[in-house]
């Protein structure tokens, strides 16, 4: 009850903006710095606006929460704790250890591509995106501060030499695509949630590989036919990744481990780390890019388990409950995915700043938060996630949010939702599904997000009929505005659908940085 919040109000807004150490490749930098760097090279900008807006907004509830703190008696504490240990045990008898689940993560993806061609770029720090926004950072650019979902006159001034190559998420997706022809070797029902990432079930596959012979588990180097020992070298401290640096904790895969019928070949065991080694090795064969890969009894263990020995290794945590316990007792917050900047200064305004002080403080956290926000913060505090992959069902979930430059042309911007209804009309047709509630969603170079929806008396999935409907929210928007034309950084169009049995599906479909994506509204 006597936690004090931990940052001032000033240190508050700067996390928002500031260094997110916690990303692999930012470890150890100087923090004061860079921060500084940050501030004033963003200060007077619609991005520090928007920032600032929105922190003004955390700090609000924020003031609220401790209002509401400072009115819980012990004797309401003492009723929470008791439904809190009540939820504990129910939970824990829940936790289930039996399933291998890895999260494999490409290291620097769109960088990655970029350098592997065009190697000139390998030594220089890197950044795809453009000086509006940033997608991803080599591990060069990232030891100044350059990171992902930075704008990029920000990361300019943190590295006056960096690189910024725009996207081609044409080239992104054949790569993608080369990836995943792999993981489906391992779970053909694997959970892609990007480009770039996906989780796996590898128990089914590790109870096959037992039986497998020698020459199943024999992989041959693509490059060479048969390198000397002098060759897998070089090609350790060159050419293997071109996103590592010296710094680099991870392995490369393939290296270490027991040579097959001659040197052109790697052979793998049959055990669980084998087995995702050989995985991240037949990527680097394929693709000559790295992954890295976590390995635990859940999704979201996996996750960051997956960002331990980042970039090109791979870690596991072993699936007892001792060593689940053991490795969330020191697990800073925003290392666990779906906890973001908001909740991470709500939380670090409660003097909670690991994983272990959630179970510490959860009757708090229960009169404070909402039940789904107070069982999420629970099966955290407990190690627990989700052990079920489905990617039949869960693909539509999968998503992204990047924003591409300004977009004003009325026209262009019609273009652009034409072509998101012409998608979704053809999902809705591979599915066999219409909808009756068409909705747009635009966020503008101001970050305002503005959502309108129009429900049909009657299902519509072809493109003409779900572009009329479209067609006229974005008029609306674009009059609104006027005489100045809409200035948009990005377009949504969700769509509620309505399957043949009756049984109501939200998806969604949206154009990001040139990219379409598809997910599943729960």
């Amino acid at each position: 009850m006597d936690n004090e919040p931990t940052a001032t109000k000033d240190e508050g807004f700067l996390s928002r903006m500031a260094l997110n150490d916690n990303k692999a490749g930012m470890e150890g930098l100087d923090r004061d710095k860079i921060n500084s760097i940050i501030m004033e090279s963003s200060k007077g900008s619609k991005f520090y606006e928007n920032e600032l807006k929105k922190d003004q907004q955390v700090n609000q509830r924020i003031e609220k929460m401790m209002l509401q703190k400072a009115r819980i008696t012990q004797a309401q504490l003492k009723k929470a704790q008791a439904q809190v240990e009540k939820m504990t045990l129910a939970l824990e008898r829940s936790r289930d250890l039996s399933r291998v689940i890895v999260h494999v993560d490409m290291d620097a993806f769109y960088a990655a591509v970029e350098m592997r061609d065009c190697p000139e770029l390998k030594t220089k720090p890197m950044a795809v995106g453009s000086m509006s926004m940033l997608s991803t950072s080599n591990y060069h650019a990232r030891k100044y501060g350059v990171r992902a979902a930075m704008p990029g006159f920000i990361a300019k001034k943190l590295c006056s030499d960096l690189v910024i190559v725009p996207p081609n998420f044409d080239k992104y997706r054949a790569v993608s695509e080369e990836i995943r022809e792999i993981f489906a070797d391992y779970d053909p029902h694997f959970l892609p949630m990007s480009l770039d990432e996906a989780y796996l079930d590898f128990t089914e596959h590790l109870q096959q590989r037992q039986a497998w012979p020698e020459s199943l588990r024999t992989h041959r180097y693509t490059e060479k036919e048969n390198p000397t020992p002098k060759d897998i070298e070089a090609k350790k401290e060159e050419d293997l990744s071109p996103v590592l640096f010296e710094e680099s904790p991870g392995s490369p895969p393939g290296l270490h481990g027991s040579k097959g019928a001659n040197e052109g070949s790697e052979l793998f065991g049959t055990c669980v780390e084998e087995a995702v080694r050989e995985m991240r090795f037949r990527i680097e064969q394929k693709t000559t890019l790295t992954a890295s890969a976590g390995i635990a009894p859940n999704m979201m263990l996996a996750k960051v388990c997956s960002d331990k020995n980042k970039p090109n290794g791979q870690y596991r945590l072993p699936p007892t409950r001792e060593a689940v316990m053991d490795f969330m007792e020191d697990l800073p917050v925003r290392k666990v995915c779906g906890i973001g900047k908001v909740s991470e200064k709500m939380l670090n305004a409660l003097g909670i700043t690991k994983c272990s002080h959630l179970g510490q403080q959860m009757a708090l956290l229960s009169l404070l938060f909402s039940e789904t926000s107070c069982r999420n913060f629970m099966e955290v505090s407990l190690g627990l996630g989700s052990t079920r992959i489905s990617r039949h069902e869960e693909r539509k979930s999968m998503s992204i949010e990047r924003t591409f430059k300004e977009l004003s042309d009325a026209e262009e911007q019609f273009s652009l939702c034409r072509e998101l209804c012409k998608d979704l009309a053809e999902d809705m047709k591979k599915e066999g599904l219409k909808g009756k509630t068409v909705s747009l969603k635009l966020k503008n170079v101001n970050f305002e997000v503005k959502t309108r929806a129009q429900t049909l008396p009657c299902a519509v999935a072809a493109e003409e009929e779900i572009f009329a409907v479209a067609k006229d929210l974005l008029k609306t928007e674009i009059d609104n505005e006027g005489p100045h034309p809409l200035k948009l950084r990005l377009m949504e169009l969700p769509c509620t659908l309505q399957q043949p049995a009756g049984r109501a599906k939200r998806f969604s479909i949206f154009y990001s940085g040139g990219l379409r994506w598809i997910r599943r509204i729960r």
